[in-house]
């Protein structure tokens, strides 16, 4: 995802990375993450978070594989880059780890939903 930048210069900024991909492990949870909540197996730090789609979606989405995950990686978040730059954190975790649980279960809906294997 690309925003461009505050004084509306033709150089877009990496804000964020989407990634939507087959995997064979199982869902899991990252160490300092919050789950996304009910019906969503998935889990929301400040930097990254994560989504496994129901059951059924690799299949429909034309993969061999038996999972379906999609990942967002956030760099602004990132509490090592921020330490090893001196930078504050540009959003509060807390407001962070939300937006991205959000957008997690946002994504986990609408490609359930456009795949027809909502669980």
């Amino acid at each position: 995802m690309l925003r461009a930048d505050s004084d509306g210069d033709d150089h877009p900024r990496g804000v964020a990375e989407l990634i939507i991909a087959d995997t064979r492990a199982a869902p899991y949870r990252k160490k300092g993450s919050v789950p996304l909540g009910a019906g969503f197996e998935g889990w929301a730090r400040p930097d990254s978070a994560g989504v496994t789609l129901p059951a059924g979606c690799a299949v429909r989405m034309g993969s061999t594989a038996p999972y379906i995950t999609a990942s967002l990686e956030v760099p602004s978040q990132d509490e090592e880059r921020l330490a090893e730059r001196g930078e504050p954190r540009p959003v509060e975790a807390d407001t962070a780890r939300r937006a991205n649980a959000t957008v997690m279960r946002e994504v986990a809906t609408r490609l359930a939903e456009r795949y027809d294997c909502a669980g």
